[in-house]
C-alpha cells in the first residue's frame, strides 16, 4: 500500500507542476510513471554514518543529495530535512 501512495502522490505531483517525465531509469533514462521502485532505488545510496566512540557519537556525515533526489522529495513534500537535517 505504501509504494502505491508513493507512485500516487508523484505521479499526482508531476501533473499538478507539469512535469511531464523524471530521469528516474539508469544512465538518466526519462519515465513518464515512476514506480516506487524507481524511487526506493533512487534513495537506497542516501545514508546517514555516525561515528561513534565509546558509545557516545563525535561525527556525523550527512548524504548529499542530487538535485533529482532533492526534486523528488518536494514533489512528495517530504522535507530534505529527512535525509539531511
Amino acid at each position: 500500500m505504501v509504494q502505491a501512495l508513493i507512485e500516487r502522490d508523484l505521479r499526482r505531483a508531476m501533473k499538478r507542476e507539469n512535469i511531464e517525465e523524471l530521469p528516474l531509469y539508469p544512465e538518466e533514462r526519462r519515465s513518464r510513471r515512476p514506480t516506487s521502485e524507481q524511487v526506493l532505488r533512487l534513495f537506497s545510496l542516501a545514508e546517514r554514518h555516525v561515528i561513534l566512540h565509546r558509545g557516545e557519537p563525535v561525527k556525523t556525515c550527512e548524504p548529499e543529495l542530487t538535485a533529482l533526489q532533492k526534486q523528488i522529495l518536494e514533489l512528495l513534500g517530504v522535507p530534505t530535512a529527512a535525509y539531511c537535517p
